[in-house]
């Protein structure tokens, strides 16, 4: 069992209780409610650009640093033209296929030793299907929540948080009817995933 997991676990549960106290006991809802999110958004942004500007000014060989494949070499030697590319259009194929699909993590393997001697080679699709299902339930989410930022609110947003729910959400003169609680599908999914994620973390020390 890996422990690791325990610190980020107990900082979070810390800072909900810091706003759970600060914003019910001390009267502080402004600075916890607006304050600290915008405080958090900003603190994100800069630390992402400067993330970003890390990686774009450290040196890379390559278009692509890491490749699998056969690479293009003699006529007679059939290239992998999306593994190992060397054309623009490759490039862009794979990129796309690894933001989008998860390609690599699919076609993700486990190693075990058996016996001592034998080793065997796995398939490991479950990872694969929860970080997918984590990461476009997240998507879905994220894209749900653009209702409190835009007016009117489009019509994608509407059908997209109309076809997620299980409750029927509707919407009278761009206001959103509030009755009872919407359960949402991408919520289960993402709660399933996170939760599936978490324990792979902890049973799995590597």
């Amino acid at each position: 069992m890996n422990f690791m997991y325990m610190l980020p676990l107990l900082a979070v549960l810390v800072l909900m209780l810091l706003a759970y106290i600060g914003a019910g006991a001390c009267g502080l809802q402004s600075f916890f409610g607006i304050v600290i999110p915008y405080l958090a958004l900003l603190t994100f942004l800069v630390g992402f650009a400067r993330r970003i500007m890390g990686w774009a000014s450290s040196p890379v060989p390559f278009r692509i640093p890491t490749t699998c494949g056969q690479e293009k070499s003699l006529p007679w030697i059939k290239a992998n033209r999306i593994d190992n590319p060397d054309t623009l259009p490759g490039v862009i194929a794979r990129v796309f296929l690894e933001v989008v699909c998860f390609r690599s993590l699919f076609r993700n393997t486990k190693n075990e030793l058996h016996g001592g001697k034998k080793l065997i080679h796995s398939w490991e699709i479950w990872l694969w299907v929860f970080a997918l299902a984590f990461h476009y339930s997240f998507l879905v989410v994220i894209l749900r929540h653009l209702r409190f930022f835009i007016e009117p609110v489009p019509f994608c947003v509407k059908a997209l948080e109309f076809f997620d729910g299980f409750l029927k959400i509707e919407y009278v003169d761009n206001i959103l009817q509030i009755g009872l609680p919407g359960i949402y599908l991408s919520g289960l999914v993402l709660l399933g995933a996170l939760i599936f994620l978490l324990l792979r973390r902890m049973i799995i020390p590597r």
